[in-house]
Order: C-alpha cells, then sequence, then structure tokens
C-alpha cells in the first residue's frame, strides 16, 4: 500500500472522526494525526487509529471504531489506487 500524506489527510478529513471540518477547521486539521498513521508499520489496526485520535484529543472515544474501520478500508483502496494495482 502506497498512500502519499496528502491522501491520508484527504481521507481524514472526509472521515472527519471529531467533527472539526464541519465546524469550519481546515481540511488539513488533522495533518498531525495522518503523520503518527504514517509511522505506523502495515497496514494500520483500528485500535491504532482509535489511538491516534485518544491521544491527539486527550478522549479514548474521539474516534468512533466504524470510523476507523472507515479509513483503514479507504487507506487500502486509495493506496491500491495510487499504486496502480
Amino acid at each position: 500500500m502506497s498512500l502519499s500524506r496528502e491522501q491520508l489527510i484527504e481521507i481524514l478529513a472526509e472521515a472527519d472522526p471529531v467533527g472539526l471540518i464541519e465546524e469550519g477547521a481546515p481540511r488539513d486539521e488533522y495533518s498531525r494525526e495522518a503523520d503518527a498513521i504514517l509511522e505506523l508499520t502495515g497496514v494500520p489496526k483500528l485500535s491504532e487509529i482509535t489511538g491516534v485520535f485518544a491521544v491527539s484529543f486527550a478522549d479514548p472515544g474521539a474516534c468512533q471504531r466504524e470510523t476507523a474501520r472507515w479509513i483503514v478500508d479507504e487507506m487500502i483502496a486509495r493506496g491500491a489506487e495510487f499504486s496502480g494495482f
């Protein structure tokens, strides 16, 4: 899976786990979380995604499991598109 930082930031903006984009934040609001996710090895586990948001927002429920699943699914789908698979 080959996914650019910009692609992941866009996925996180679309998922908007904390509702910041909906409230008017810039689309790159989750860039710090994108960087943390990109540092993970392999396909991230749902618990790793939810953990990144739990730490960033000091709230264990900041990213729901269903949202994390959508993020991982989109990372896989868009990463495959990006790499030509």
